[in-house]
């Protein structure tokens, strides 16, 4: 599976000092004012086809129209510019029925045009596109002809079809239920056939959102506005309370802050050490600070299923569930840092359940219950255990796993603590006996709750190999073969029913970021996107 590059652990952890973006409302009255934003770092790129940070695609959340979205609260799928879709030829063919009323912010009309031109330019080898993985694997999402545009052998994806203004035909080579979701993309969005087919836009252009790119002068000023043609009717039901964004490029950190406390910026940097003063200031999740899980990203212990101690042995992986204390975990790297998690979904993934009564673990420890499954399941006794020391917070949590597993009843000669990442150089290549891998950021690629699963099933946890033929492989194939909110559903149950009763990994915790208002911001309106991990800007309102 490609691997984004807004989804890195590392651009994770250093988006959670740095700051955010918008939200979204519900009974709150317009507002005309201008959302002011002050970033640390370079500008981003705007064209729809090649921007791939979080940044870049907040703010195409407000301005791109696709055929199936994500609602503004929440994650669930919604129809948008198509009303509706037809599967056939055996899962490879997708029919999409396009409402009319959508128009550019040019003025002209979106039609189904707009998005077979979306699908060449994110297939174009002159452009280089990071879509294209998305729509050229040979064993996941192969639109038919896209991997003969990507190599530069012709312009158009022969498998898309515009039948008509607004009945839209893509061809894929196989089934493939995970492609609706990838359609939710921002690569996908209805583009408009004056944006160059083979090189980059970076100045403003037609989208047909509820916003418009006005101005992009890169690393200094990037900007939105309403587009005037989002006039509400089917599909088009999104809120924008706001006029428009400005977002500001390469501010100095502790001066971006201090804007944003004297409200001269709305949104701005939150430096690690003012984090403590604003959390007690203004309380947490309240009026201006807040601290939101990252939709994408976990933190968790992998376990080798393919040899040693945990192989075939659910018993012992349950118990070690059990025992591990995720509250201390996510204590240990620091204030606001994340929330306990106890499977494998986060928050705000599409499919992910949260309902505290159906989670398979607790955040604390349980320790009787774990005594009792791991009682004559410890085999040899004898555990190695792998962890990253190149930071105090690593080193902090792999202590407390140590701590919890002579809780849970190893003897404490017999953990083998061994460091794979010391003190930042060069990773030491994992040795081959290793039992429990404490991991410090587990990402996935796209929107589908699969992907996940993939990770589990993939060699370095070596699942895959006792996955063949069972259970709950046949499981994962059928509910692959579902489509849209159905397989989000039958994902999420299955995410708790294989973690509670398989328990492949520890889940551990989400990652969190941190975002400071300016007191002119209105915390009603303020509606977080798990789904994109930041805040809806069509929903954000001004006091």
């Amino acid at each position: 599976m490609p691997r984004k590059l807004w989804l890195s652990a590392g651009l994770l952890a250093a988006g959670a000092a740095l700051l955010a973006t918008a939200r979204f409302a519900g009974a709150t009255p317009p507002s005309a004012g201008i959302f002011r934003v002050g970033m640390t770092g370079a500008s981003v790129q705007i064209d729809p086809q090649l921007s791939y940070v979080t940044t870049g695609w907040w703010l195409e959340y407000a301005t791109a129209a696709k055929l199936y979205n994500w609602s503004d609260r929440g994650s669930k799928l919604v129809p948008e510019v198509a009303s509706r879709f037809v599967v056939s030829n055996r899962g490879k063919t997708y029919t999409f029925v396009l409402r009319k009323g959508f128009r550019f912010s040019d003025g002209s009309r979106v039609t189904a045009r707009n998005f077979a031109y979306a699908i060449d330019r994110a297939a174009n080898k002159d452009l280089g596109s990071p879509a294209a993985p998305f729509i050229t694997q040979a064993n996941g999402t192969n639109i038919v002809g896209a991997a003969i545009v990507n190599a530069g052998l012709a312009t158009h994806v022969s498998g898309v079809s515009a039948k008509g203004p607004y009945r839209l035909v893509i061809r894929l080579t196989r089934p493939d239920g995970s492609f609706l979701l990838k359609l939710t993309m921002p690569f996908f969005q209805a583009t408009s056939t004056t944006l160059p087919l083979t090189h980059e836009v970076v100045d403003a252009y037609p989208s047909a959102g509820p916003y418009s790119f006005t101005e992009n002068r890169p690393n200094e000023r990037t900007s939105i506005r309403r587009n005037p043609y989002y006039v509400r009717g089917p599909g088009r039901v999104r809120p924008r309370n706001l006029a428009g964004v400005d977002v500001q490029w390469n501010l100095n950190e502790q001066q971006g802050f201090e804007q944003v406390m004297a409200n001269q910026l709305d949104e701005g940097p939150l430096p690690v050490a003012e984090v403590q003063n604003v959390a007690g200031r203004f309380g947490v999740n309240k009026t201006r600070f807040w601290t939101e899980p990252g939709g994408s990203c976990t933190g968790a212990l992998f376990f080798n299923n393919g040899r040693g101690i945990f192989r075939n042995n659910v018993r012992l992986r349950q118990a070690v569930n059990w025992a591990v204390d995720r509250t201390d975990y996510v204590r240990a790297v620091g204030p606001f840092s994340g929330k306990p998690l106890t499977h494998l979904l986060p928050p705000g993934f599409p499919g992910s359940i949260t309902a505290k009564r159906l989670q398979p673990y607790a955040p604390t420890s349980r320790l009787a219950k774990a005594h009792r499954l791991a009682a004559g399941h410890f085999r040899s006794g004898h555990i190695v255990v792998l962890y990253r020391g190149n930071s105090p917070a690593n080193e902090r949590q792999s202590q407390l796993v140590r701590r919890d597993l002579i809780r849970l009843g190893f003897k404490p000669e017999n953990i083998d603590m061994r460091e794979v990442d010391k003190g930042g150089g060069p990773p030491v290549p994992p040795p081959a006996d290793w039992d429990l891998s404490i991991s410090t950021g587990w990402c996935v690629s796209d929107l589908d709750p699969a992907a996940f699963f993939d990770l589990l099933f993939e060699g370095y946890t070596s699942f895959h190999a006792n996955l063949a033929g069972s259970e709950y492989g046949k499981k994962i194939l059928a509910v692959r073969k579902l489509v849209g909110t159905a397989r989000l559903r039958a994902f999420g149950k299955l995410d708790l029913e294989i973690t509670r009763d398989l328990a492949p990994v520890a889940p551990m915790r989400t990652y969190n970021s941190w975002y400071l208002f300016s007191d002119r911001v209105d915390p009603r309106s303020l509606a977080f996107s798990g789904v994109y991990s930041d805040w809806s800007i069509p929903a954000l309102a001004l006091k």
